[in-house]
């Protein structure tokens, strides 16, 4: 009888080709598990580089440690806006055809590559946005040779009294809404509601939503503090009077933004 020798792979055991399979299988999950990490790693790269260009992302505080007083001698309070200057402002334009949009439609929405902020003596409030396009406060030092500015009324607050305002504003914006919205959450809103709250006379209301605020977050020794100051204070009639016009700060303030803020119109953006 003819005697035929093994060859090859075709008659080694079964539990051999399976165990092959599930080296090779091994080996293919490894790989694939570290082409997935690296091109996490890739995306995480490209998200902070994009977000570095664009400036997202919290800011260092500028306004020095000093007296909280919502009692102090009057000053000048005044609304201001600059083009969104660089990459970002560039990126705004561009990548979400808004410079087009700009000069093709008119007079509904406000154009954000206009920036809007409130100023005071040698600081600038402002709106921001995170890494995830959620509004933030920022602040930075006033240099009155990039801003075009808007006298609109006075403030009895400390700088330092002046950012907590606007960390209040953004918490009481982020309870209702917290991504940025051009046509709803955007910088604008955010001046107008922090000039409402600092306004010459408005300091009772001021004291009594900071207290919810500080409340909200688990503390209650500055709203004490506030509550304090502000029944040292005249009542809101008197303070408002020496405003011109008196008690309209804040229609004052809404026609000087109608008037200074280009407008595009809403159903023809990509936001």
């Amino acid at each position: 009888m003819a005697h035929t020798e093994d060859s090859g792979d075709e008659h080694k055991p079964k539990h051999h080709l399976t165990g092959l399979l599930k080296e090779g299988l091994r080996e293919g999950i490894v790989k694939g598990k570290e082409g997935l990490a690296k091109g996490k790693e890739e995306l995480r790269k490209g998200t902070l580089e994009l977000e570095h260009k664009l400036g997202l992302g919290h800011w260092p505080n500028v306004i020095p440690a000093g007296d909280l007083d919502i009692t102090g001698p009057p000053r000048t309070v005044e609304l201001g806006w600059h083009p969104v200057a660089g990459f970002a402002g560039k990126w705004f334009a561009e990548k979400t055809g808004l410079g087009r949009y700009i000069t093709e439609h008119t007079h509904m929405c406000p154009d954000p590559t206009q920036h809007w902020a409130v100023l005071v003596g040698d600081y600038c409030h402002e709106l921001w946005m995170d890494e995830h396009f959620d509004v933030i406060y920022i602040n930075e030092k006033l240099d009155r040779s990039q801003w075009h500015t808007y006298p609109i009324g006075h403030t009895r607050f400390s700088d330092n009294a002046l950012r907590q305002a606007g960390e209040m504003t953004i918490f009481h914006m982020r309870a209702k809404q917290a991504a940025y919205n051009l046509i709803s959450n955007n910088c604008q809103s955010f001046a107008l509601q922090m000039l409402d709250a600092i306004q010459i006379g408005n300091h009772r209301e001021f004291a009594t939503s900071y207290e919810v605020y500080r409340a909200a977050l688990g503390h209650g020794d500055m709203a004490a503090l506030f509550r304090s100051q502000a029944n040292q204070l005249p009542p809101p009639e008197q303070e408002q009077e020496a405003e011109k016009p008196p008690g309209r700060v804040m229609e004052h303030a809404h026609k000087v933004m109608d008037e200074n803020t280009t407008k595009l119109d809403e159903h023809h953006t990509l936001w």
